[in-house]
């Protein structure tokens, strides 16, 4: 029984290892030390492939984290020239208005910008977050000084 046993264990384990063809009678020693090779090298194999695995996760930690500070920069740079513009014009109309230039009419025009949203203020903060504009649109018109009453 255990004879047979063995005999069908190293039948499975000729089917598992790669042989050469040359041989078509192989011994128990040679088998089994084919055998242990072909572990090890199966072993090595796949330790090479978890350090390839590893740097690739190490790298696109990387690279994702660099993606991010990206988005932040642009949306930070946004911010900075809609701020610049919306100062720009401020300081324009209040510089015209302390220096006494020529007198201000109601058919003089002002610069205005404004922003549209569909999200809620949760939303603009997750949305700052990831640096995604997520929908927000800006539009510029120009209002006479007597339309601005009106706001």
């Amino acid at each position: 029984m255990r004879r047979a046993h063995l005999r069908h264990c190293l039948e499975k384990l000729k089917e598992l290892v790669p042989l050469t063809p040359e041989a078509s009678r192989h011994t128990t020693l040679g088998l089994l030390t084919k055998a242990e090779r072909y572990i090890k090298s199966l072993e090595d194999k796949f330790r090479r492939q978890t350090l390839f695995l590893e740097k690739l996760q190490r790298e696109n930690r990387y690279l994702n984290r660099r993606l991010d500070s990206l988005h932040k920069q642009v949306a930070l740079s946004k911010r900075r020239s809609v701020s610049e513009c919306s100062t720009n014009t401020i300081s324009s109309i209040s510089t015209n208005l302390s220096t006494g230039s020529p007198s201000i009419s109601e058919s003089d025009e002002v610069d205005v910008i404004g922003y549209t949203s569909n999200q809620s203020d949760t939303d603009d903060y997750s949305s700052a977050q990831s640096s995604s504009d997520s929908g927000v649109a800006m539009s510029t018109s120009r209002l006479t000084l007597s339309e601005m009453e009106i706001f």
